[in-house]
């Protein structure tokens, strides 16, 4: 374990100064440029445009592509366990350039065997058997090439290159196909440049240097069948595994219907041609792109269920207004936004699944359970396509609207279902868990908060959490930070009146005060909450102050509490943050948060004195050096001052 951490810790912390990771992210996006090269010359050959049943062909290819990850993943994904990850990569992407230079030979061939639109899927499943090969192969690999910190940002660079390169591809396929109408080029171009992409990824990837990747040692498989339904039962054995999976299923079902029928709506709401098809498939890949980089800046700091909810809430809302466009014909500009939208909202659901699956699953069965996802994903849309072209259905066309309304709402029911599947594991109100994954995505993103060490808040039962006070943003960094409970602070009674403030503050069951003149009411109130179980949040300093000025000393309300209740008192440091005399102010500034627990305050020594005033008192300074001692080397009051000063001058 330490040997593992300290060969993480040797990796570069840029993933642009890591070779590996640069060869396989540059390896995916130009093997990603000939994904739909062949693809729209293949629909060309079928008669295209001219056809009424274009969804039916498009269909069709997208059935024959993905129908090997069904039927082989599980199988490729004991391969990408059992032998070279590296070479396995480069093997199918040899394989299929040769695929691809073939076409121009073999679909005669299978033309001249009557096989009609069915001679088109061959090169397709071909091309999807080596390609079933390689994806679990470089999901797998990617997190022994990099530091566990980067994963999200690495799939989603990874995500972003290849859905640009899937821009590029569809427009360029789609281009070539125009002019090889008009006679400057012939098909065979499409099929020559997607085998020259898949032969510049090999090369590519036969640079990887597996001597510095991330060893694991794990005992080497034997057998077939017995170690591939061992990645089933590890899955059906871990329940958030299973739920990922099972999300990411719904979400290619509706995948492979929009993909389908993206053509002839092109077609349908503004008469466009092959490029425009190209285009306008480019633009769910632009959507992909858009999501990644945005998962790239924000991911790292974005929960994963809060991902998981945006992405399947935002494509079933997308997908039903590309309904409306269809409908109402609203136009190329509506119909481009929709899709673009799809992909963004794909993108999210998409890499939080492959992160999830990376992180936690061991590294000597993460093939196989790649394998297994490939499985039910790509199994999804195979039928979902399938069931769009296998059979001849007239005019199918005409159906579009119907499918995309049956889409959309089934991404809502899939976002209600997460949602309850969420709430299962939840103690917190609905709002309450909701507004708790937001705020830890804000504090995490623009506050860079973060905890170091362990939470020692208990998990129930009353309990004071005591921290110093810097800013205003403190009760939040708090929350996110000890989020198994809903803390209600000690708040100013003039900050809980405020509209918007005071809403949050009740929802939390905050605890007003008059801080000109506490009284009894207060104290009352917060020894009923504590004597109710709950968790009481507490500044024992009372208020906060510049760091070049003096720090106020503790008050013994906090003293009072802890003696009467008997509740245990959690002190917490908090440091990093950026000083405004204004505690609204803290909340558009930027930090770099470090909160800190520690032990349970002994207070034993003032057990009998309960109503003693000067044990309260000498509790509450007691507390308070507990807090001070949790302070990291670089929080002194000089560093503090410096970054107050900085604060000022911008």
């Amino acid at each position: 374990m330490n040997a593992a951490a300290g060969r993480q810790r040797q990796l570069p912390r840029l993933l642009i100064r890591d070779p590996n990771f640069v060869l396989i992210w540059a390896a995916y996006g130009i093997s990603a440029l000939g994904d739909h090269l062949s693809e729209m010359a293949l629909l060309k050959e079928r008669g295209g445009f001219e056809r009424t049943d274009i969804t039916r062909v498009q269909a069709l290819l997208t059935f024959g592509f993905f129908l090997p990850y069904m039927l082989l993943g599980p199988l490729a994904g004991w391969w990408a366990d059992r032998f070279s990850r590296k070479w396995t990569m480069i093997g199918a992407d040899l394989v299929r350039a040769s695929v691809m230079a073939g076409i121009p030979l073999s679909l005669p061939l299978l033309m001249g065997l009557g096989l009609g639109d069915f001679a088109i899927v061959f090169p397709m499943l071909l091309t999807g058997a080596f390609a079933a090969f390689f994806s679990p192969a470089r999901n797998a690999l990617i997190p022994v090439l990099i530091r566990d910190d980067q994963l999200v940002r690495a799939n989603a660079m990874i995500s972003a290159m290849g859905t640009i390169g899937a821009i590029f591809s569809g427009w360029l396929g789609g281009v070539l196909v125009d002019l090889s109408a008009r006679g400057h080029f012939g098909l065979v171009w499409n099929y020559r440049l997607d085998a020259l992409t898949f032969c510049a990824s090999a090369a590519l990837l036969s640079f990887l240097v597996m001597r510095a990747v991330r060893t694991v040692p794990h005992t080497p498989l034997t057998g077939v069948w017995t170690p591939v339904a061992a990645g089933f039962r590890y899955v059906r054995a871990h329940r958030r595994i299973l739920q990922m999976i099972l999300l990411g299923t719904v979400f290619w079902a509706a995948g492979g219907v929009v993909v389908s029928i993206v053509p002839a709506i092109v077609k349908t709401v503004f008469g466009g041609t092959f490029s425009d098809a190209g285009m306008y498939r480019g633009l769910i890949a632009a959507g992909l792109a858009l999501g990644a980089a945005l998962m790239t800046l924000f991911g790292p700091a974005l929960p994963t269920q809060l991902a998981v909810l945006t992405g399947l809430l935002g494509g079933g809302v997308w997908v039903l207004g590309l309904d409306a466009a269809f409908v109402f014909k609203l136009g190329r500009v509506f119909s481009a936004l929709c899709l673009l939208m799809i992909g963004v909202h794909g993108a999210a659901l998409l890499i939080s699944i492959t992160v999830v699956i990376q992180r936690y699953v061991p590294d000597v069965r993460r093939g196989r359970v790649f394998g297994v996802y490939d499985m039910a994903t790509t199994g999804a849309m195979v039928v979902a396509t399938g069931l769009l072209g296998v059979p001849h259905i007239p005019n199918l066309d005409w159906h579009i609207p119907f499918l995309l309304g049956t889409v959309g709402l089934g991404l809502l029911l899939a976002t209600w279902l997460a949602w309850r599947e969420y709430r299962r594991r939840e103690t917190h109100p609905p709002v309450v868990s909701l507004l708790m994954m937001i705020a830890r995505f804000y504090a995490r993103f623009w506050c860079r908060a973060r905890r170091e060490g362990i939470c020692t808040l208990p998990r129930a039962g009353p309990a004071i959490l005591a921290a110093n006070h810097t800013a205003g943003i403190d009760p939040i960094l708090m929350q996110i930070t000890a989020s198994q409970r809903l803390i209600g602070f000690v708040v100013a009674r003039e900050y809980y009146e405020r509209p918007l403030a005071g809403w949050f503050m009740r929802l939390a069951g905050c605890v007003p005060i008059d801080r000109a003149n506490p009284g009894k009411a207060f104290l009352s109130a917060c020894l009923k909450k504590l004597n109710a179980g709950d968790c009481l949040g507490i500044f024992p300093q009372g208020t906060f102050v510049g760091p070049d000025e003096q720090q106020p000393e503790a008050k013994y309300g906090v003293g009072v509490l802890a003696l009467r209740t008997g509740a245990p008192v959690i002190p917490c440091h908090i440091s990093g943050t950026t000083y405004h005399a204004n505690p609204f102010a803290a909340f558009f500034t930027r930090h770099a948060a470090r909160i800190r627990y520690g032990p349970p305050v002994d207070l034993s020594a003032f057990r009998g004195r309960e109503k003693d005033r000067a044990a309260a008192q000498a509790a509450s300074e007691l507390i308070m050096a507990k807090i001070k001692e949790l302070a990291p080397d670089d929080a002194s009051p000089d560093r503090q001052a410096r970054r107050a000063g900085n604060a000022r001058e911008t």
